[in-house]
């Protein structure tokens, strides 16, 4: 039999956090909650208490970099769950008032780079469709929509494996973006004017290898390399992606290896490594 008097301190605790919503990035921060809290009963199971998913806002706010967004002191950006990702506004937003959006991308000299991308609600990830094509690339990433301080940390933690396909032959990297390498096309725009010199080099890490289960990945910024800062400038940060990029490598034929692969991406945070 359940134990009421702890129930209700749970439901109770789930209601408080409901009423304080997503936060913003005034005020007072919240703790991270869980996805689920539950209640030990004498039979050794847990009576499970659903948390109310954020409220992700509609609007987008230009890209203002003199007034940086701090993250939680967890430095947790999303990890797709029920709580965190809106399909119907297309949106993730998390306890500390961050949200952005997903998108993908891809180019090549032979036209077969190919992206699609989507959050998978059931494994709770983002599921990034890739098609790098000889010597082209293909990506995705997730949006912030606000530019992020991220000056407390040194590395970006996150977990990634290959659900179907295969990245042999390719390389495969995250990209941090930035505020002066954002094209200012970009809606909302960045700092960089493509007609006075080439955008999106972002800090870049070294290849990752990638497996077919989910390893957890800890980047260090000084191990990041671009045309942009190795070390993002407090409060530059606009987004995070993950590339896929053909090898160097020739196939028999001559030409630069094509990989095909759904890459999921989770579990997204900036930590302070050792």
């Amino acid at each position: 039999m359940i134990m009421r008097t702890k129930l209700a301190l749970v439901v109770a605790a789930a209601a408080v956090a409901g009423a304080a919503g997503c936060g913003g990035a005034e005020g007072l921060r919240q703790r991270r909650l869980l996805p689920t809290e539950g209640v030990t009963v004498p039979d050794g199971s847990a009576d499970v208490v659903s948390l109310p998913a954020f409220m992700c806002s509609g609007s987008i706010n230009p890209l203002d970099c003199t007034k940086p967004f701090m993250l939680g002191p967890d430095g947790h950006v999303t990890d797709f769950s029920y709580r965190e990702w809106n399909g119907n506004a297309g949106k993730w937003c998390d306890a500390s008032g961050l949200q952005g959006s997903r998108f993908s991308y891809s180019g090549g000299p032979d036209g077969m780079s190919t992206n699609m991308n989507a959050v998978d609600t059931g494994m709770g990830n983002l599921l990034l469709t890739l098609t790098a094509g000889s010597a082209g690339y293909a990506g995705g990433g997730i949006t912030f929509e606000g530019c992020v301080d991220v000056s407390t940390y040194n590395a970006i933690s996150f977990t990634a494996f290959v659900s179907s396909g295969a990245v042999t032959g390719c390389n495969f990297k995250v990209q941090m973006r930035t505020f002066e390498q954002l094209p200012t096309s970009n809606n909302p725009p960045g700092g960089c004017d493509p007609d006075a010199g080439s955008c999106y080099g972002f800090p870049a890490s070294p290849n990752l290898t990638l497996g077919m289960s989910a390893q957890t990945f800890t980047v260090k910024f000084a191990d990041m390399t671009g045309a942009t800062h190795v070390n993002p400038i407090p409060g530059q940060l606009v987004g995070l992606q993950w590339q896929l990029e053909s090898g160097m490598a020739m196939t028999e034929g001559g030409a630069q290896p094509i990989c095909t692969a759904d890459i999921r991406i989770d579990d997204i945070a900036f930590v302070t490594a050792p």
